[in-house]
């Protein structure tokens, strides 16, 4: 479907929510575009929202998120390396909108009162009414407040969250009343730590293509073999 997409989704530079705004350079640092046709109207029959924690020291300056050596990560590697950026139209914001003192991990609490702007987003993205809608979560905070309060319907039976590594279990997960493909993977600052977490980055985001191309692996049963004992 063609539809003219803004390059900035709608904020709340005013918002004061929670405490973070008090010490913000940049309050409610908003959701950008980051590929596709625009100016003018692009297709949005495959789109991708990538999340991340919340913006660091460079996002708080310049009011934009994904920039910095985590940013260039993002869209080099997570994005590049299957070319994502050919298949769909990209966007790339945060769970919690400000910035933290010291860099410290957001609290929940800053999720939950976030909550209200990515809920108008999704709500936006959604009028739009992409054939393939994937959102991509980076790193544990992101990962467990989208579950908690954007994506109850996915958490299994039992459990009250998830954690980062649960949902990897998870990815691809079709959320049925928002319509979006769940998938969730390290954030760039833990690859930039431990340059290991690479290689789980490149198989989660080649399952994210995999998606888009309809040609994701379904889970089946194993097929169960019995062994039998050396012969003596």
């Amino acid at each position: 479907m063609d539809v003219e997409l803004p390059v900035v989704l709608p904020n709340k530079p005013s918002c004061d929510n929670c405490d973070l705004h008090e010490a913000a350079n940049s309050v409610c640092v908003p959701t950008v575009f980051h590929s596709g046709s625009l100016p003018g109207y692009v297709n949005t029959d495959n789109l991708i929202f990538f999340i991340g924690q919340n913006p660091g020291f460079h996002e708080d300056v310049k009011n934009r998120p994904f920039v910095g050596r985590s940013g260039d990560l993002v869209k080099q590697a997570y994005i590049g390396g299957c070319r994502l950026q050919q298949k769909a139209t990209i966007y790339l914001g945060n769970s919690v909108r400000c910035h933290t003192p010291s860099n410290e991990k957001p609290k929940m609490r800053h999720s939950r009162e976030c909550s209200t702007h990515m809920m108008n987003e999704l709500q936006l993205m959604r009028k739009w009414k992409p054939k393939k809608w994937i959102i991509v979560t980076l790193g544990a905070p992101a990962t467990t407040a989208f579950y908690k309060y954007h994506a109850m319907e996915l958490i299994p039976r039992g459990k009250k969250t998830v954690g980062l590594n649960d949902a990897f279990a998870l990815n691809g997960g079709y959320h049925e009343s928002w319509g979006f493909h769940l998938f969730s993977t390290y954030h760039p600052a833990a690859v930039l730590r431990n340059n290991n977490y690479i290689n789980a980055v490149e198989a989660h985001m080649q399952l994210v293509s995999d998606c888009l191309d309809d040609v994701i692996a379904k889970p089946s049963d194993p097929i169960i073999t019995p062994t039998r004992s050396p012969r003596r």
